[in-house]
């Protein structure tokens, strides 16, 4: 089992799978009438360069990397209610995820109703590696069909390490009505061995009904 954010949290657990998305230009989506999951407002990327060893990663990178896609989306970051995080379910890196969110909001600076949920998929079906990106991204797109967190599972007790108490972030920890600020928006993080991370900002889709 992998205890992402858990306190038996004791390394990340393989998993196999695939993904696919199409991709297409909101405006052409919309004049065609296309059945429309998600808008894609913003994605950033980067890496977190020379590290002490291959799976350590950066908080500053990924800090800089969640502040980079947000002004790019250019949105209020109070808007964003969930974001999908890496997750991996290891004792230091799910802290340090946390720790980078919360200092790139604070630069942002969400205002002091800002409050979000955090959970990973990597609990449902372990770390899929080259295909973990897009199973956050395609658990995110069905979260904002639903409007529905799912739970992060196997969180006995949540790892001491966090300090969640300290930040504007929640687990979710049981399936949660979506009821963010309108339109409902989420981050979805993705980092890979090595140092590389990316990083998306989605939008529930726009209501439309096509012409006649």
């Amino acid at each position: 089992r992998c205890h992402s954010f858990g306190a038996d949290a004791d390394g990340y657990v393989k998993g196999e799978g695939v993904g696919a998305v199409v991709l297409r230009r909101l405006d052409d989506a919309l004049a065609d009438g296309d059945e429309i999951l998600a808008v894609i407002l913003a994605s950033a990327e980067n890496h977190g360069g020379r590290g002490s060893f291959l799976t350590a990663p950066n908080p500053a990178a990924q800090a800089e990397l969640v502040e980079s896609a947000v002004r790019s989306a250019a949105i209020a970051p109070d808007g964003i209610s969930y974001i999908e995080t890496h997750g991996t379910g290891t004792e230091l890196g799910d802290p340090i995820e946390v720790q980078a969110l919360s200092h790139a909001f604070a630069r942002l600076e969400a205002g002091p109703g800002f409050r979000c949920g955090l959970g990973s998929v990597k609990s449902n079906i372990g770390h899929l590696e080259p295909a973990s990106g897009i199973a956050g991204l395609l658990k995110v797109v069905l979260a904002l069909r639903n409007r529905l967190l799912p739970p992060t599972l196997h969180v006995r007790d949540v790892n001491p390490h966090l300090h969640l108490q300290d930040t504007a972030f929640h687990l979710v920890r049981e399936p949660t009505p979506w009821e963010g600020p309108l339109p409902l928006r989420a981050g979805v993080s993705s980092f890979g061995l090595g140092g590389s991370n990316a990083h998306l900002v989605l939008e529930q889709a726009p209501v439309h009904e096509p012409d006649p």
